[in-house]
């Protein structure tokens, strides 16, 4: 006996929308004249999360708050490579790397 499904949901006709796991978008513009570093978020999520920022030997070395609605300035902060990662209570936002010249 041959048994032949046939779908015929609306499901069935309709393309997959890929949606990114993107949570937030963090940008960094470094002044050097100033030793600042400004910190601009774009995301979805209302409220403060936390952005720590650690050496290549991994010891943290800032932890500031940031926010979509503004901007935030670093001092401090030498000529170098930094990771930073960024949290929303306890939920990893977006990580990534600082090259500061």
């Amino acid at each position: 006996m041959l048994v032949i499904m046939h779908n015929k949901s609306k499901a069935a006709g309709t393309s997959t929308i890929l949606r990114s796991n993107v949570k937030a978008t963090i940008n960094f513009k470094s002044n050097t004249e100033k030793n600042e570093l400004t910190v601009s978020l774009k995301s979805n999520r209302e409220g403060i999360m936390k952005l720590f920022i650690f050496s290549t030997e991994g010891i943290l070395i800032n932890e500031v708050a940031v926010s979509a609605r503004n901007i935030t300035t670093i001092k401090g902060l030498k000529k170098g490579l930094y990771f930073y990662e960024c949290f929303d209570n306890n939920e990893r936002m977006k990580s990534g790397q600082i090259i500061i010249k």
